[in-house]
């Protein structure tokens, strides 16, 4: 009785992804509630899930699991891909590998810098950035990717080919190359490996020397995101 009890307070952690399923599905606010087990009036709580500001329970979300849950599995799974280099006829050459992690992303952050254009414009555009992702077995998965790379392929009559690039896709995931990752197994340990990336690489990289802003709004943006997860970071400070 007690494990039954406990179960109908269960948290479902992604509540508001399993909603949004259900909205772009047709379902109303005041369906939700009803599927929920509330009042069909009830639609100020289905807001705040809808808004992540809340989770449901599982029981609550029991009908939507059943029906959505399948969906939101393939949603949360995230394909990138790497270069491999290899030696060929005495060259060095690159072939691409893929790789596929399920989970749900904390933090996607685009790190600028500026380009001048034509006519003397400048133009702040993204060209690196830092990928997180809780994976479903509670690791988490630090991706450092870029859209402007060079590699180096072997045409059929065997000359050798080095190609700059510069990406741009509607596909977003596509334009970016992940050129290193990282694996932690807590959140503090996240916190403090983004701490470290802002304070000494930020400041001395010259890829990122424009953009200095990115050394406050980083490590911000990645606490905000797990307060939302509902992890309060240490090195926050909680006023009663």
């Amino acid at each position: 009785m007690t494990e039954q009890k406990e179960n109908t307070k269960k948290t479902y952690r992604y509540t508001k992804q399993l909603i949004k399923l259900a909205i772009e599905n047709g379902y109303t606010n005041h369906d939700i509630a009803e599927k929920a087990g509330l009042s069909p009036k009830s639609t100020a709580l289905v807001s705040r899930w809808r808004n992540g500001k809340a989770l449901a329970t599982e029981r609550q979300m029991n009908f939507f699991i059943k029906e959505f849950e399948h969906l939101l599995k393939r949603k949360m799974e995230h394909l990138f891909y790497e270069l491999e280099e290899f030696e060929k006829d005495g060259n060095t050459l690159n072939k691409v590998n893929y790789f596929k992690i399920s989970g749900e992303i904390i933090l996607k952050h685009p790190i600028r810098k500026e380009v001048q254009f034509d006519k003397g414009n400048k133009k702040n555009v993204p060209f690196y950035r830092i990928v997180i992702i809780k994976s479903s077995n509670e690791c988490f998965y630090i991706l450092h990717q870029k859209n402007e790379y060079d590699f180096s392929l072997m045409s059929d009559n065997q000359e050798l080919h080095t190609i700059h690039v510069n990406l741009s896709h509607p596909s977003e995931n596509s334009a970016w190359l992940t050129i290193a990752k990282d694996k932690k197994t807590k959140y503090e340990q996240v916190i403090d490996y983004i701490d470290n990336f802002s304070i000494n690489s930020l400041p001395t990289d010259r890829r990122f020397i424009t953009i200095k802003s990115d050394l406050i709004t980083l490590p911000f943006i990645l606490r905000e995101n797990m307060l939302k997860l509902g992890h309060t970071p240490e090195s926050i400070e909680v006023l009663e």
